[in-house]
């Protein structure tokens, strides 16, 4: 049996040619590693050798002809049975001598080994079985595809405008789609995925097999944690405890405490008591018993809905202690999910978003856009701490909601008191004051933030006469002047964010 190294990592190479060489295989290996295992004496034949070549005609000598041979014929005498090729990464340049070398030794049925990981598991697999059984085999020539795949895709994303493609790889098999006719369905990762808050990452402490749904909710309440809390830590150097409650992936209660987690939470779950039923939960504090019982059941709200359980589907934190789970874990379908991260939520700087359509993929860049008092116009005065943090928890959800367009949110001492979307900005308005009013909250001495400019004074007349002292809208529209003279002449404070910020992230 004959093994060719060509590695980028050296650092196990004399292991593995150890362990390889005892067992009775002959090691054929590039020039570093040959160096490294003469020096080690491990016996090994260098590939200038056993192709019988060597003039240098700039090439790989991996690209012989006779290694092709050699991988792709079972000729007894010349015959490589397994390739131990590390690629080197892209920053150093395109290896594409070592992706042919994987890619000959799949076509001649050969063994495909790229990681150090995994050659771990032939070693083991070769010693406590003496071959290398079909299971480890195939799922190597799968990882190897994938590898090959990406590798090309990340060379083709480096010309802009030349092309572009993604590949995933199963991570988890979900208990349904969207709705009930929608599977099989599953969540995939991207190949070397380095998100922290990549679904994957989360760990499901109880509850039923996640659905399509579920993932793609917490997806959208993560985001919306992270735009606040990366605007909190921008503004204030850190971050107040935060909690979100939602439904279909969209806020419909935040709050924030700089010195209570009890309290955020609270606010958070007051919102609108009626639209997180069956809904999401997520916040950047760990969940002890005392914060479980309220997430639980609450004396409120069975004053308010004649129900004490507040019925979430899904709560996520940073963790959840024991008792906590025993705690939520009451409601049997509830899925209870933990990541670290949460603690201190950072989006991704992903280069690019990705939306399938029939026939393709529209692409564009993420909606990352971190709201930044420096670079802000400020009309009016007294903006204090709170009403800063008002404005970014106002702006973080009409940002990445899907309300149907034109979102606008209020806030209210750092609780948010009611959000809507429409077709037209002040359909958006009334749509969200008529949450205010349904929920018996109340917009007087609210902020406000809206996702679009305001194209005419309709909508500024009716947040004035809502009560609202502060707000926050995109620059932009032909009556711009206008508008802002209407906030002006009614003492209403703003900030002008840059026309390009505008929302819509989430068509």
């Amino acid at each position: 049996m004959r093994a060719l190294f060509s590695l980028y990592d050296i650092s196990f190479a004399v292991g593995f040619a150890s362990d390889l060489h005892l067992m009775g295989w002959e090691i054929i290996c590039t020039k570093e590693t040959y160096s490294v295992l003469k020096e080690a004496k491990i016996p090994a034949t260098s590939i200038e050798a056993f192709t019988g070549i060597s003039e240098n005609y700039n090439i790989p000598p991996t690209l012989h002809p006779k290694i092709e041979h050699a991988l792709t014929r079972n000729d007894p005498a010349s015959r490589i049975d397994l390739v131990f090729d590390i690629p080197y990464p892209l920053t150093v340049g395109s290896d594409i001598g070592g992706l042919t070398l994987l890619a000959l030794a799949i076509k001649g049925g050969k063994i495909s080994v790229l990681t150090n990981a995994d050659m771990v598991e032939i070693v083991k697999e070769l010693k406590e079985k003496g071959i290398i059984g079909d299971k480890l085999r195939e799922a190597l020539i799968s990882k190897t595809n994938v590898f090959i795949a990406q590798y090309y895709i990340q060379m083709l994303q480096q010309t802009e405008n030349r092309g572009h493609g993604f590949l995933g790889t199963p991570a988890l098999k979900l208990s349904g789609g969207e709705n009930a006719y929608q599977i099989p369905c599953q969540l995939f990762n991207f190949p070397e995925n380095k998100d922290p808050l990549a679904l994957s990452r989360f760990k499901q402490l109880s509850g039923v097999e996640p659905c399509f749904t579920n993932l793609a909710d917490l997806d959208n309440i993560s985001h919306t944690l992270c735009i606040a809390s990366e605007a909190f830590n921008k503004k204030f150097k850190h971050t107040p405890y935060l909690a979100l409650a939602a439904k279909h992936g969209n806020a419909c209660g935040f709050g924030a405490d700089w010195e209570s987690p009890e309290v955020a939470l609270t606010k958070a779950l007051l919102g609108n008591p009626t639209a997180i039923w069956g809904g999401e939960f997520v916040c950047n504090f760990p969940i002890q018993e005392d914060l479980a019982k309220l997430l639980y059941e609450s004396d409120i709200r069975n004053q308010v809905l004649g129900s004490k359980y507040w019925m979430l589907d899904v709560v996520v934190a940073p963790s959840i202690s024991s008792e906590s789970v025993t705690i939520l874990s009451q409601r049997k379908e509830r899925k209870l999910f933990s990541n670290e991260a949460l603690a201190n939520p950072k989006l991704f700087d992903s280069a690019w978003s990705i939306r399938p359509v029939r026939g393709g993929f529209l692409r564009q860049r993420p909606a990352n856009y971190i709201l930044d008092f420096e670079k802000i116009e400020l009309s009016g005065s007294n903006f204090s701490e709170k009403i800063f943090g008002s404005l970014i928890l106002a702006w973080a959800v009409s940002w990445s909601s899907n309300l149907g367009g034109n979102e606008i949110s209020f806030v209210k001492d750092l609780q948010l008191i009611g959000s809507g979307g429409g077709p037209a900005t002040i359909i958006a308005a009334n749509n969200a004051l008529a949450r205010i009013r349904e929920t018996g909250h109340s917009a007087k001495s609210s902020i406000f933030a809206a996702d679009a400019f305001f194209p005419f004074t309709d909508v500024p007349e009716i947040l004035m006469q809502a009560g609202c002292n502060y707000g926050l809208v995109p620059e932009g529209g032909k009556h711009e002047q206008a508008v802002r003279q209407h906030f002006q002449n009614h003492s209403i404070s703003m900030c002008y964010i840059p026309e390009q910020y505008r929302g819509f992230c989430r068509h």
